[in-house]
Formats: C-alpha cells, sequence, structure tokens
C-alpha cells in the first residue's frame, strides 16, 4: 500500500510500497514447540487480552492480534503477540506510544529494542511483542531468534513514515518521535499530528506537525482552536499565530498550505522563532 500526498511542492510517503498486511502463521523454531492453537483477537474482543490498553489499540485502528506461545526442554517460555493495524502508520502509532527511548536498539523490521526478557518491534503494519519467562542466561539470543525469524515470516518491512524526517535534528531527543492518531492535546478538530521531544541545554519542549487533508481542512482545523480558547485573533491569514491555550500555555503555531506546525513548552521567544523556521526549511526541501 502506497500513499502520496502533495502539496507546496513536497511529495510525502506515508509509507514504503510492499506493506500490505498478508495471511501469517506462526513459524517453527529449532529447539522450541508450539504450547497449542494461536489465539486470535479481533477489535470487539481486544479487551480480553488486554483489558486496560485495548481503548488506546483500537485509536490507532488495530485490526487483529495473533497470540503464539513456545516452550523449550528447559521450560523456558515465549508467548508471541502480532497485533495487525490497518495501516503501517497506525502500527508505527502504537509502537511509539509503547517504545523505551532508552533502551537497547537492534536492526530487525524497520525498529526493535530488547529489554531483559521481552522484546518489541515494528514492521509493515504489525506490531510485535514477545516476552519471555526463564530464558537466562540466553534471553537475549532466544528473543532476537525468534523476532528474526517473525519479521521474516511477516514480509517486507517498510520503513518510518517519511514526514518525521522534516524535524529539525538540532536539540532532538533520540527516539522520541510520536505519532498521535486522534485529538492531539485533547482536542477532537485536531487531527492526527507527529510530535519530537527537544532539549536544548536546561530547556525541554515539543515540536509537532500536523498534516491536513487540505489548505481548508487548516484553515478549519485553525478556526475552532481560536474559538475553543476563545482568541480575539480573527484574521486567518497563513503563517505564524502566537496563541495563549489555557491548557498548554503560550504556543507559536505556523500555518502553511495544509500543514500546521508548532512548539509546546519553550517560552523563550527567539528559540521559539528559530524552530520554527528550521521546521519550514526543511519542511519545504523535503
Amino acid at each position: 500500500m502506497k500513499t502520496i500526498w502533495m502539496a507546496m511542492g513536497i511529495i510525502v510517503f506515508l509509507w514504503s510500497p510492499g506493506t500490505e498486511a498478508k495471511d501469517f502463521a506462526f513459524p517453527e523454531i529449532a529447539g522450541w514447540k508450539k504450547s497449542g492453537d494461536a489465539q486470535t483477537f479481533i477489535p470487539k474482543t481486544l479487551y480480553e487480552y488486554i483489558n486496560g490498553a485495548a481503548d488506546l489499540y483500537l485509536m490507532y485502528d488495530f485490526e487483529e492480534l495473533k497470540v503464539m506461545e513456545y516452550e523449550n526442554q528447559k521450560k523456558a517460555q515465549l508467548t508471541v503477540d502480532v497485533y495487525r493495524h490497518k495501516t503501517p502508520l497506525h502500527a508505527f502509532g502504537i509502537y511509539s506510544q509503547e517504545r523505551l527511548p532508552k533502551t537497547n536498539f537492534l536492526d530487525i523490521g524497520i525498529q526493535c529494542y530488547y529489554e531483559e526478557e521481552f522484546l518489541n518491534f515494528l514492521t509493515g503494519p504489525y506490531y510485535v511483542k514477545i516476552s519471555a519467562t526463564n530464558t537466562r542466561p540466553e534471553d537475549r539470543e532466544a528473543l532476537i531468534t525468534f523476532a528474526k525469524k517473525i519479521a521474516e515470516s511477516l514480509g517486507p518491512k517498510g520503513s518510518i513514515p517519511s514526514l518525521i524526517s522534516v524535524f529539525p535534528t538540532e536539540g532532538k531527543e533520540k527516539y522520541s518521535e510520536k505519532f498521535i492518531a486522534k485529538n492531539f492535546l485533547g482536542y477532537a478538530f485536531l487531527q492526527s499530528a507527529f510530535t519530537a521531544d527537544y532539549q536544548i541545554q536546561n530547556r525541554k519542549f515539543k515540536l509537532f506537525i500536523i498534516e491536513g487533508k487540505d489548505k481548508n481542512a487548516c484553515r478549519d482545523m485553525i478556526e475552532k482552536y481560536l474559538q475553543t480558547i476563545k482568541s480575539p485573533r480573527k484574521d486567518m491569514a497563513e503563517g505564524r499565530l502566537t496563541l495563549s491555550d489555557p491548557h498548554h500555555g503560550d504556543l507559536d503555531l505556523q500555518w502553511q498550505g495544509r500543514y500546521l506546525w508548532g512548539i509546546l513548552n519553550l517560552n523563550e521567544v527567539s528559540l521559539r522563532l528559530k524552530y520554527l523556521k528550521l521546521f519550514e526549511d526543511r519542511l519545504t526541501k523535503k
């Protein structure tokens, strides 16, 4: 599946070709045996498996979960959860919500990280979680073996959403990028957004970008935003808006074409202007 959006002279690939969902069967792994049949969960039954987290997964267009348990002769156990989402973008979104940025990252799938007794990775429209019990001291080796076999079974891995590449690199915290599927900043009228965390010296702040359907969609979002925060501003020209949000404080928002981008939690005006310009430059070059 491939989607191409074009505006401002920019072509944006939301995900790479060849990342459609495919029929999946849990692979055979040498030294391990499957413990029974795979379990399958769909949106209306997901709560039976992850009760407290089901709503978050559904927000990211979850479609199906397949679960398989494995065991070896040493009574070590591994559980593999393969979550399939509607698109690779939504799979990235839920993965980004749960990703641990300060951990051990591995070259499996699009992105993968390991901690003792669990390994999670992203590939195509799939978010895969593998957890282990009694696998030490071979814990890391076992989890990596499973992850590579599962990733191979799931087909082409695709790539990280390319709009993430427009975030300025200076001060960006590694692996902090997220995709928010709905209700950005808690407002239903703000569409999905990409965010990233930054730190310059002791200043911590967040950058974001929203891609609207078109220019009019962005105009509509801004109008509703101004009404909601009771802003006296009435002009709707493209460019920079400095707003005071009762829930998020002062923020700068830049509008150009079908894109809105901005900064949260940064009081220094000169630094806000710098990052708005960096964002604009990278977006235009993209």
